[in-house]
């Protein structure tokens, strides 16, 4: 007896069922390619899964200055998904969460539990089928299509036809990099294995196996902690083996997790040092979170210089921006700091090129995968930055179709409408606008119920100067200061400086423009204070530095507010927060703050204005780019044409606060973010002069809203806002009416 034997075709073949493909296969289905998602597991989602359900890092985590730099598209949608339906953070739930996404989409048929292991060639540069076994059914599939996509972690499919591949890390030398190893080795990211635990009402004894690890034999806890209060959750830092081959000795890396798991849960147990008496281990995952090992030679490898000094790419198709993050290559065995964050100045690009092999002409590459050198790759390793390329690659790969092409020839012809593209589906990428011929709402007069002023003066709170604080706030022609409010134990002066970011995209003090202080008479209630500064500026975010003083208090609030953002300096005693220029421990960073210092700029430059709607950015760069009302009800915006224009679909993009790192795993107070309007009406002026109303949304939780409908004339678009989802005033991004 043998295997079925069974053939798929499809437009698209995506090997890897990670959160990158996740992401090009719902893209690439909503584009109309028929798709085929293929795992290797019964749970997709990769290291992001519910069999490990590792964070999803991305740009807005680990920083300091990488402020409005959450990812969007398709994974901003599953992010917000997941808050809606899974506050509580429950790993099964997020898999439903996951699920559901992909069976919504018609065009994507799901091969769970399918290995591929076989890769036929048409020539020595191009795929022709790829085949595997779904142990489950016990058949053999093989799949064709004219595009392939390797998300498998492994670099499986790209290994099997003849790809040219790296492993370990390269020498200095070779991409010119101060942070790689003086010599090349073999050496990788070591790998991670999750288990959990669930205190019960009554005491819980535990017997080890034999195999766990008596870690009170070994002198590891010399070098690691196992926190006191947080024992019973996975700890990405448990982890191990990282100069062992993390593909072909996976089974022994494996192993050595669970005798290393077991011996930990063993001394969190019965070492008497944690009141663990009344936990149970509930989760360990039967398999381990690989972080690095073969990585696929592009048209371009993304490097350290790319990455630190912020590259300008002509095919920028993403960002990333997490520290470079490498890890020490025994993990929790080492004698070493468990890693290094060297922190980085803002968000990079992700070029296209990093995005396809360049010996296989029709294999797209992604995820863990892409091509990049070892220490570039400890910054883009992480989910979320993983997910852009997910969705450039689906974008890319409808345009091969439209044009019957390679992926290399959408970079040699079609860059510009891949861009474009990844634009209109909420895909970031640094400084280019959005433009559409066929989006008529950039030809029409925007109208608008109010314009809130940026800033606030109603705090509920107060915050001592008992360290430096900082304010970014955003300036589009000429800053001439901001107004604080402020208490003072006697009269003193408060000095501040004002600086200008790096590059346009970022938040850093980076340049100081002037230094000044300001009288401040003493006061026990608070009253304004001018900081006074008068420059000429470009647009852009400017970073005012407030000096120590414990002589004054500022009003602040708990608020976040989109135009900007109030940090703190303080002192840090962490090893491994490396500076970026001299690559030594750091000894103090710059901390985010949820609370926001109240201010007002000295003179208004009507920041939310309405025409921002339709200036073709859908995020802060340089300014908010937000239309934002004074409240909530009886607010509006209004779009008119001189003449009726025949419409067809409409796209909102609201505010869903990008300057927040989301944590899946972490359990939320709320189910939708408090920035998101909820409830609205979308209506269309009628040859009469009336009003109808064309769709009623009520408790909306998504950035992103689109809405198709028969071809229907009008000369006015209106959408009136009822509610938020707890902010107290309307922030919209976008609108886009589309013939």
């Amino acid at each position: 007896m043998k295997n079925i034997e069974k053939r798929i075709d499809a437009d698209l073949v995506i090997a890897g069922g990670g959160i990158p493909g996740i992401c090009t296969a719902i893209q690439a289905a909503r584009m109309g390619l028929k798709v085929a998602l293929i795992n290797n597991r019964t749970h997709f989602g990769g290291n992001g899964s519910a069999e490990l359900m590792i964070n999803l890092s991305g740009a807005a985590g680990m920083q300091e200055f990488n402020f409005n730099a959450r990812e969007t598209g398709i994974i901003e949608e599953l992010w917000l998904e997941n808050l809606y339906k899974n506050k509580n953070a429950n790993r099964w739930l997020w898999d439903s969460v996951i699920l559901d996404k992909l069976y919504k989409e018609k065009n994507i048929m799901l091969f769970p539990n399918t290995c591929i292991d076989e890769v036929v060639m048409d020539d020595k540069s191009k795929i022709s089928c790829i085949c595997g076994t779904q142990n489950t059914t016990e058949t053999r599939y093989s799949f064709y299509a004219p595009l392939f996509v390797d998300d498998t972690g492994d670099g499986t499919v790209a290994y099997l036809s003849g790809a040219e591949y790296k492993y370990g890390r390269e020498a200095k030398s070779e991409f010119n990099e101060r942070i790689a190893p003086d010599e090349a080795d073999n050496n990788v990211l070591p790998s991670t294995m999750v288990f959990n635990s669930e205190k019960r009402d009554h005491p819980i004894r535990y017997v080890a196996p034999d195999f766990a690890t008596d870690l009170t034999k070994t002198d590891v806890l010399k070098y690691r902690v196992i926190p006191k209060d947080n024992f019973g959750n996975f700890l990405w830092f448990y982890e191990i083996d990282g100069k062992l081959d993390q593909i072909f000795e996976a089974e022994d890396i494996i192993k050595h997790h669970k005798e290393l798991v077991y011996g930990i849960w063993d001394y969190i147990k019965n070492s008497g040092e944690f009141d663990s008496e009344n936990h149970e281990l509930s989760y360990v995952s039967p398999i381990m979170g690989k972080r690095e090992s073969r990585r696929i030679m592009g048209d371009y490898m993304l490097s350290e210089k790319d990455v630190v000094e912020q590259v300008d790419f002509e095919d920028s198709v993403g960002h990333g921006g997490w520290s470079i993050d490498l890890h020490a290559i025994d993990g929790f065995y080492s004698k070493e700091p468990i890693n290094r964050h060297i922190f980085l100045n803002g968000i990079y690009q992700i070029p296209y090129r990093c995005g396809y092999s360049k010996d296989i002409n029709n294999l797209f590459i992604e995820g863990r995968c892409m091509s990049t050198s070892h220490v570039a790759f400890g910054s883009t390793r992480v989910m979320a930055t993983l997910a852009t390329t997910g969705q450039a690659n689906a974008a890319a790969a409808y345009l091969c179709k439209k044009y019957n092409c390679t992926p290399r020839d959408i970079y040699n012809g079609h860059l510009e409408e891949l861009q474009q593209l990844l634009l209109k589906y909420d895909q970031y990428i640094v400084g280019k606008k959005y433009v559409d011929d066929n989006n008529i709402a950039t030809e029409a007069k925007v109208t608008v119920s109010s314009e809130r002023t940026a800033g606030f003066t109603d705090g509920n709170s107060e915050t001592l100067l008992d360290m430096d604080y900082g304010i970014t706030v955003p300036v589009v022609k000429k800053f001439k200061g901001i107004k604080l409010y402020a208490k003072a134990l006697c009269d003193t002066e408060l000095r501040f400086a004002v600086f200008k970011p790096s590059k346009p995209e970022n938040y850093n003090p980076h340049e100081k423009l002037c230094e000044r202080t300001v009288s401040v008479k003493k006061c026990p209630e608070f009253s304004e204070i001018i900081l006074d500064a008068d420059i000429e500026v470009e647009s852009g975010f400017y970073f005012i530095w407030i000096y120590k003083n414990e002589n004054i208090s500022l009003m602040s609030e708990n608020i976040q507010l989109t135009e900007a953002v109030t940090s703190q300096h303080i002192s840090v005693n962490e090893i491994n927060y490396i500076d970026l220029e001299t690559l030594k421990p750091k000894n103090q960073k710059w901390k985010m703050l949820n609370e926001s210092l109240c201010f007002r700029l000295v003179e208004d430059e009507n920041i939310f204005k309405g025409e921002n709607l339709i200036n073709g950015y859908s995020r802060p760069y340089k300014l908010p780019n937000a239309w934002q009302a004074n409240g909530v009800e009886n607010e509006y915006l209004q779009l008119d044409w001189d003449e009726n224009k025949e419409i067809s679909e409409i796209t909102l993009i609201f505010d869903s606060y990008l300057n927040e790192y989301l944590r899946g795993e972490k359990k939320r107070v709320e189910v939708a973010r408090p920035m998101l309007v909820k409830d609205y009406n979308i209506e269309v002026r009628m040859p009469d002069g009336t009003f109808k109303t064309l769709k009623e949304v009520r408790d909306n939780y998504q950035r992103i809203n689109n809405f198709k409908f028969d071809k229907i004339k009008t000369d006015c678009v209106r959408v009136n806002f009822l509610a938020t989802n707890g902010q107290p005033y309307v922030s919209v991004y976008d609108v886009r009416i589309y013939k």
